[in-house]
């Protein structure tokens, strides 16, 4: 599944990527905004969005994946927590494996 993010319905300044598979998971594959957009909230929008549909197919755990020179700290302020990371990868670096368990809304209808 997939959402993009437009301005005026053209320009594309952000989106998100990610799958549903058996065993109930979301794997968030990409998520980004443009750097003149960020801080403005469309980066947890789409993250939001992604995760609320996942619930609605009946997920009940996100996962993902990233570097410390990329997104890590807006993954831990959205609920995520790291389960590993692999050092130099690449060299000099991290990359950190993050998981949320998402907590199903119930359909009272």
């Amino acid at each position: 599944m997939g959402f993009a993010l437009r301005v005026g319905g053209t320009e594309l300044i952000g989106g998100v990527l990610a799958l549903t598979y058996c065993w109930q998971c979301l794997y968030v594959d990409a998520l980004w905004v443009s750097e003149e957009h960020r801080g403005r909230g469309y980066g947890a929008a789409l993250l939001s969005r992604v995760e609320s549909e996942a619930r609605k197919m009946g997920c009940s755990l996100s996962h993902l994946d990233t570097f410390d020179f990329q997104a890590k700290d807006f993954y831990l302020a959205h609920g995520y927590e790291v389960f590993g990371t692999l050092d130099d990868c690449p060299p000099g670096h991290q990359r950190f494996f993050l998981k949320k368990r998402l907590v199903r809304v119930l359909d009272n209808a």
